[in-house]
């Protein structure tokens, strides 16, 4: 079954955008303040009530190919999934769940539901599958996505953030509350900006338990990610963001025992780079003076071959 949800008034429609993580990875879950930037790949969540009311809901999730990659059956009184018992129908089922816990009148009418999601960016890409669906399950809901996330996957939360946003933000937890503001983050070198898809995808649990189990004391390296994040944000020559760059990934590489990726696979490289989100995975973000063409080339030889410019994967400022 292949649900068509069209955008008339047949159906609604969520969408979330997808992020990308560039300071304060590891340190925001502990209040370190973070630049994320939301890109312009994300997902859509189509709902259509239909004409039965047997409390059943038809979920139909399709990758960035349009080729289904879950077809799941739930019973909306308890949202049991009754047609597979898989990870992924279990972990659907707990936002579900969860998402009545929050609004007790959440599909509770009886009315038979389709929904289909949409990915526009293959999943191992690493730009937020999950939290894209959950700021879109949260929106529908009508309940506060933050809080969905903890009672669910947990995380930080800045990428729920980033996916309800259309502009660069900055996110930090302050005593267990998340605060979010809209960034003006558009230097003049934005141009020498490249991100990198390194070939394989990071698990952000892992790399959370690893940074809760590795460190202890974080109040210093909180304070100063702090500083640099707000020097990033009124930086406008490269040279000095090179610097800051280099000065983050050292912080983040000595206080979690971590080789900086520059190191380990761009030793040879003429600008800076920085690991964005969990480490050893997913997103690099790269600076360039030399021509596009000799940077892709740069990155083929190391079979790095998904590559893109700033304003081809960011949402460009207003």
């Amino acid at each position: 079954m292949k649900l068509k949800i069209t955008h008339n008034n047949e159906g609604r429609t969520y969408y979330g955008h997808g992020k990308l993580l560039i300071t304060s990875e590891y340190f925001v879950l502990d209040g370190a303040p973070a630049i994320s930037l939301p890109t312009k790949f994300g997902q859509t969540l189509r709902v259509k009530e239909l004409h039965a009311s047997d409390h059943t809901l038809y979920w139909i999730a399709l990758n960035s190919k349009g080729e289904v990659w879950l077809n799941l059956v739930f019973d909306t009184k308890e949202f049991e999934c009754i047609n597979a018992k898989t990870p992924e129908a279990e972990r659907l089922s707990k936002m579900l769940r969860e998402a009545r816990k929050l609004n007790a009148n959440f599909i509770t009418d009886g009315k038979d539901r389709a929904v289909e999601t949409k990915l526009e960016f293959p999943n191992e890409w690493g730009l937020g599958s999950s939290s894209t669906l959950i700021h879109c399950l949260a929106t529908w809901a009508e309940v506060d996505g933050y809080t969905l996330l903890q009672n669910t996957i947990g995380g930080s939360g800045y990428d729920v953030a980033a996916a309800g946003h259309n502009t660069p933000i900055l996110y930090q937890i302050e005593n267990g509350v998340p605060h979010t503001t809209p960034a003006h983050w558009s230097p003049p070198f934005l141009d020498n900006t490249y991100f990198a898809y390194l070939g394989h995808k990071k698990l952000s649990s892992e790399a959370i338990k690893y940074y809760k189990e590795e460190l202890k004391d974080k109040t210093h390296a909180i304070n100063e990610l702090t500083r640099i994040t707000e020097q990033v944000l009124k930086c406008t020559d490269l040279e000095t963001f090179d610097a800051l760059v280099y000065e983050h990934e050292n912080i983040v590489a000595s206080n979690l025992k971590l080789m900086k990726v520059k190191d380990t696979l761009f030793s040879d490289y003429w600008g800076s780079v920085k690991s964005l989100g969990a480490w050893g995975g997913d997103y690099v973000m790269m600076t360039n003076t030399r021509s596009y063409d000799e940077l892709r080339e740069y990155l083929k030889a190391k079979n790095i071959t998904t590559v893109f410019r700033w304003d081809e994967l960011i949402i460009p400022q207003a």
